[in-house]
């Protein structure tokens, strides 16, 4: 099979024994996107950078990993633009806010059609610099996966790896409607569902022993490849990696 410099990155992922390909691809795109934004090459001193942080800000998860990562100065600076546009809008929106009328039994008179101020704040906090940067990386490697089932090797790649998890599995069936070949809709169904089935009943396996190593009877048994069930487990539904410490800065 020969390689290409986009197709690296998803072969490394096939390769490296993960619970889901998918997982060690977000990872590394979520930290090249950590380091991209906050790190020493200070692109959020960037114009283009910076408004679009400003725009969309950080998700909960993503701006606590901004904190860990260790740039306090970085981080206060995107914060303090970002701030300057939340105050402008708020104050345009107090202007014209007016409290709903309580609930009733009774049908009232519908008051605006357009999406209500609390709607958008809630929106607001789920927009995310950084997961706009993971998804749109995610989005090619999903493609590049589907481009080199027609290889063999690769094939037989996915086949010997542990599957996926529950999270990235939904996302290559969603995905596979654009991306997956016709050539290669058989062989999708009958190899990629057993082998997320199997993986799945193997994990559930490593944690029914971790759990059973806790009874004093199997104390001096084994623990075979349940060290770590848990995180795995987790990772399996969730695609996450819970005992990851955080990623900081070099």
């Amino acid at each position: 099979m020969k390689e290409q410099l986009h197709t690296i990155p998803v072969n490394e992922a096939f390769l490296s024994g993960d619970e889901c390909p998918f997982c060690y691809l977000q990872r590394q795109a979520e930290r090249s996107a950590l380091r991209y934004v906050a790190g020493a090459g200070a692109s959020y001193m960037e114009p283009e950078v910076r408004a679009a942080t400003d725009e969309t800000g950080f998700c909960p998860t993503h701006m606590k990993q901004l904190y860990d990562y260790g740039n306090t100065l970085g981080a206060a600076l995107m914060l303090q633009t970002h701030y300057a546009g939340l105050i402008e809008n708020f104050r345009k929106e107090v202007k014209h806010y007016e409290l709903p009328p309580k609930k009733t039994l009774l049908p009232r008179k519908k008051q605006s059609s357009g999406e209500p101020w609390w709607q958008r704040l809630e929106n607001q906090s789920k927009r995310c610099y950084i997961c706009d940067k993971i998804h749109y990386n995610l989005d090619r490697y999903y493609a590049t996966f589907y481009a080199l089932l027609k290889e063999e090797e690769f094939r037989s790649r996915v086949t010997s790896s542990k599957g996926f998890c529950l999270r990235h599995f939904g996302e290559l069936l969603e995905k596979a409607e654009d991306y997956l070949p016709n050539s290669q809709r058989e062989w999708f169904l009958q190899n990629i569902f057993p082998m997320m089935e199997e993986n799945l009943v193997r994990v559930k396996a490593d944690l029914d022993w971790l759990i059973a190593k806790y009874d004093y009877r199997n104390a001096s048994a084994d623990w075979k490849n349940s060290r770590d069930a848990l995180q795995r487990s987790m990772q399996k539904l969730e695609g996450l990696y819970p005992a990851d410490p955080p990623h900081k800065a070099d």
